[in-house]
């Protein structure tokens, strides 16, 4: 099937059946979906390699994930793989366990791949050799869940949320109030919750208590038990994610606690697996599919405007609180947003989106 005839179904050119496959964004959207809709219908199939080599781009993102057993992250990447697809791009997803050099050799990987920009979730965006070396490529790349001043990020306000959970806790009476965490040291994500943990417990007047570093090993939830059985033990747990939140619920049924009336959980994240647990869980509700999705609208932006994004380009999403059956006391009259207008699509065309 050669293109030619996929251009004469479609009335259009040749050429636009050719920008419709290798810039996308460059074809008005209802010609774009004419074009596939026809190539779909014939059979015909652009030849990639031909592709590449006239546009230098390989229409390749790579996905940088720590892993996909949490659902977090898968929920992130299908948005990422949805968004991909609208601007006719594939994508390489691949995990790194939490290990920074790991994260450093899974760049190099992808970056000799050749992939266009990427969409990561690294341990420090801070001290990231993998993000120092995108930078010196000058290789566009655009940061999930994290929010960093030197980086361009797609996050939520993960402190915030956490310091309004704890003086929630504290609300309906709960005056030992316990973090934990994976390793605290692996996780940015998990350093902001805590920072928002110290501040709610502030807020509250209320004694910090040492928080529970728990790695995600076979032996978590004996640990936590363990943890549980020693006095005097919290009331309440704020968890920096949602599995371990669900951890944390197994390890009190252990011990013989029941949950909510002898121990409040809350977890962060809002995984869909939680509201169909008994109780169903508390959490913080972060738009996980979106995530990905505005990484993906943010990095393609970059791409063909062939510039690098940068912090100015970041975006804070809504965040809001499900109070649920694992948290004791009559639900709150809140359900905090950070902001009230819908969540934002980016466009190729116009300026910054700031938030």
């Amino acid at each position: 099937m050669r293109i030619h005839e996929v251009a004469e179904r479609a009335g259009v050119s040749v050429a636009t059946v050719s920008r419709a496959f290798n810039l996308p964004d460059k074809v008005a959207p209802a010609t774009r979906e004419r074009v596939e809709r026809v190539a779909q219908e014939l059979g015909y199939l652009p030849n990639a390699s031909a592709r590449t080599l006239r546009t230098q781009r390989s229409r390749v993102l790579g996905v940088v994930l720590p892993t996909l057993l949490n659902p977090v992250f898968a929920e992130c990447l299908q948005g990422v793989a949805a968004a991909a697809a609208v601007g006719s791009y594939a994508i390489v997803p691949m995990t790194t366990a939490y290990d920074e050099a790991q994260e450093l050799r899974t760049v190099a990987q992808l970056m000799a791949a050749n992939v266009d920009g990427l969409v990561l979730v690294v341990s420090n965006p801070a001290r990231s050799q993998a993000l120092q070396r995108l930078r010196a490529a000058a290789r566009p790349y655009v940061l999930a869940y994290s929010a960093h001043p030197e980086h361009p990020c797609v996050s939520v306000d993960g402190e915030g949320a956490a310091a309004e959970v704890v003086r929630q806790l504290a609300a309906l009476g709960h005056q030992r109030i316990a973090m934990v965490s994976g390793t605290l040291s692996a996780s940015d994500r998990a350093q902001q919750r805590y920072r928002g943990y110290l501040r709610g417990m502030a807020d509250a007047g209320l004694a910090v208590l040492p928080v529970v570093e728990v790695p995600f090993v076979d032996n978590a939830v004996q640990s936590l038990a363990r943890y549980l059985d020693a006095a005097p033990r919290p009331t309440a747990l704020f968890c920096s994610n949602d599995l371990l939140a669900v951890r944390c619920i197994r390890a009190a049924r252990l011990q013989g606690l029941r949950v909510p009336e002898d121990l409040a959980v809350v977890g962060f994240d809002g995984i869909a697996i939680g509201e169909e647990l008994t109780p169903t869980l508390s959490t913080v509700v972060q738009p996980n599919g979106d995530m990905g999705r505005l990484a993906v609208q943010l990095l393609l932006k970059s791409i063909a405007r062939a510039r690098l994004p940068d912090a100015r380009d970041s975006l804070c999403l809504p965040h809001s609180l499900r109070w649920s059956e694992s948290s004791a006391g009559p639900a709150p009259t809140w359900a905090h947003t950070v902001f009230t207008e819908p969540i934002p699509t980016l466009s190729h065309h116009g300026g910054n989106h700031e938030i």
